[in-house]
């Protein structure tokens, strides 16, 4: 594909969130779009998109590598932020905001409408490939990481196990991928059906990143900003240096692990804050700080390579 058409694609969609922040600040739609769409997107749109991509393509067993690297990336950042927050002089409920904030990516509402739009149903493939191995951090270890940092000393197993077991995004990876695996071979008409719902993904998911913006900063919450960007782009720069040292960068599979690894903070971070009163305001600024710094550096991988 040409660079004039990456750019126009990548024009397109940062249009689309910047509509969305747009919206937000006119005021034109209630108080709570922003979560009833999100909403929308996780149990109905987002599943849909995950189901098409399993049942329109055939996985092949070399790429487990990327759902290996997908669970590493998240987690090795996470263990990283760990070491060097754990005695830093901060309120508790800003620790565990970090935490989670550092712990996984946003994959399925931010990934997926660039990555189809520039290279496919193939490059959707691998995403979500990358994208499963990611999901056991963001739906599981950041999860007991707000649990561990909120203000209850007691973690409740059962309810994290239950989070992580109903949740419908994460189901329908283990449901989806299984089948394809063995070889299931789904009726036209639920292939069509799930491609008719999965068609607003792209378009909502963008729409909400941008409804999600803030650029409010507090003197006192920079300094642990920045901290948390520079621990949570290190490993993504380190594998964007390296990478093409060793392996061709025509390879979907390495643009899928260089891709994913610098993607910004899964929208959960906010949910996961506010459900365990932890620091939303911070969670908030921080998607929205990884989701700019990542439109940049994405940008360069795919006009690059």
């Amino acid at each position: 594909m040409s660079q004039i058409i990456i750019l126009q694609k990548i024009s397109i969609s940062i249009i689309i969130i910047f509509l969305g922040y747009a919206v937000k600040k006119m005021k034109f739609l209630p108080n709570e779009t922003g979560k009833v769409l999100n909403n929308f997107i996780i149990y109905i749109t987002l599943p849909a998109s995950i189901a098409k991509v399993f049942f329109t393509t055939k996985v092949s067993t070399n790429l487990f590598i990327l759902t290996f690297s997908g669970f590493v990336m998240g987690f090795i950042t996470f263990l990283i932020g760990l070491l060097i927050f754990k005695n830093a002089n901060l309120k508790k409920e800003t620790k565990g905001t970090l935490m989670i904030s550092l712990c996984g990516y946003n994959i399925g509402l931010f990934a997926f409408p660039f990555i189809q739009q520039i290279y496919g149903s193939n490059g959707l493939l691998h995403i979500a490939m990358f994208d499963m191995g990611n999901s056991f951090n963001v739906f599981g270890i950041a999860y007991i990481a707000a649990y561990v940092f909120s203000q209850s000393s007691k973690i409740d197993i059962k309810k994290v196990l239950k989070k992580i077991l109903y949740f419908v995004p994460f189901d329908t990876y283990i449901i989806a991928f299984t089948l394809n695996i063995l070889g299931f071979k789904f009726p036209s008409l639920i292939v069509n059906l799930v491609e008719q719902i999965s068609l607003p993904n792209t378009t909502l998911a963008l729409f909400v990143i941008g409804y999600f913006l803030d650029f409010n900063l507090d003197k006192d919450e920079l300094v642990s900003l920045i901290k948390g960007l520079i621990i949570k782009y290190i490993p993504g720069i380190v594998l964007f240096i390296t990478l093409p040292l060793f392996f061709s960068t025509a390879s979907m599979t390495i643009k899928a692990i260089m891709l994913g690894s610098i993607m910004p903070t899964a929208l959960v971070a906010v949910i996961y804050s506010d459900e365990r009163n932890l620091n939303v305001k911070l969670a908030s600024i921080f998607i929205t700080s990884t989701t700019i710094i990542t439109i940049i550096f994405m940008s360069l991988i795919m006009l690059k390579w």
